[in-house]
């Protein structure tokens, strides 16, 4: 079984800034550095969230999954051989670093390079305290898709994952176990990244961060604001290295009892989108913004 999202992988073209972002500004913790690579952890035992690679443009490079088992990385890759729209990209096992465990890489639909670990080395780490506006970890990701409903399908059959709610025929949420979403899908023209989100520790640690970042001169893209779906808190900011969006939330919805959890379809409004309503609404600039640019990492797995 699928437990969480473990780390994203991004190719950014200005490693220097990209570091300063991350390390300085979003607070994540250098973990390592290795050639023209760069581990950043958080507050929890993942070894790291967020890796950067030195590109010529800005890319997505593996999304990474963490399983509860070796065995369960072996089912996915066997769901995936079996699969017409998958692509094995490495065979299970074949990790060249010890400490990332059993892990299994392959192409998924639309091309972007997902793998699937077990076993990963911990480290030691710093716990958020309360009041500290630091990360926990990675809460779910977005993406851009030109099939919906085959990205639905795709993610339930390879990985497991269930629906939990849709917008109209805009958003497809999916989870696996109770939180109300680890990944989710948006509509648009073409395929890319449309954010990362960043759990902090609790409401009041999701507002300091926020406000943290504009003390330090980064004006939120949307929020801060309460989603309608998934009732978590929500502040979006852009990466201003390499245009990437980043969400900090909080408080997502947890589905404690999944035998009787309906999917409900809501509708594409404001009050969806925020039930708040006291940040900067939702326009079509945010949306701009979220929708990114086409990813030039499709069907081009990364060397490392």
């Amino acid at each position: 079984m699928i437990t969480h999202v473990r780390s994203v992988s991004l190719g950014v073209p200005d490693m220097h800034a990209a570091r300063e972002f991350y390390e300085k500004h979003w607070q994540l913790d250098l973990v390592g550095t290795d050639d023209d690579l760069v581990y950043l952890g958080a507050g929890c035992a993942e070894n790291h969230v967020v890796r950067l690679r030195a590109t010529p443009e800005s890319r997505v490079d593996v999304l990474s999954f963490a399983a509860e088992s070796p065995a369960d990385v072996d089912a996915v890759a066997e769901r995936v051989i079996r699969h017409p729209r998958a692509a094995l990209v490495e065979e299970p096992g074949t990790a060249t670093d010890p400490k990332d465990g059993h892990r299994l890489r392959f192409l998924d639909f639309e091309g972007r390079t997902v793998e699937v670990v077990a076993g990963a080395a911990r480290r030691e780490f710093r716990p958020v305290e309360p009041g500290e506006h630091r990360p926990v970890g990675i809460s779910h990701v977005v993406l851009n898709t030109t099939d919906l409903i085959g990205a639905s399908h795709f993610y339930g059959a390879v990985l497991g994952f269930r629906v939990s709610d849709w917008v109209e025929d805009v958003m497809c949420f999916l989870r696996t176990g109770s939180a109300h979403h680890v990944i989710a899908f948006t509509r648009a023209p073409h395929v890319s990244l449309n954010h990362v989100a960043f759990e902090l520790r609790g409401v009041d640690e999701f507002m300091r961060a926020s406000g943290a970042m504009r003390g330090r001169g980064f004006e939120p893209v949307w929020g801060p604001g309460r989603h309608g779906v998934g009732e978590n808190t929500f502040t979006y900011f852009q990466d201003p290295s390499s245009r990437f969006i980043l969400e900090y939330t909080s408080d997502m919805l947890r589905i404690e009892d999944e035998e009787h959890w309906t999917p409900q379809v809501y509708p594409a409004n404001a009050q969806t989108s925020d039930q708040w309503g006291v940040g900067k609404a939702r326009d079509e600039l945010v949306s701009t913004l979220l929708r990114g640019t086409p990813d030039p990492g499709l069907w081009t797995p990364p060397p490392v």
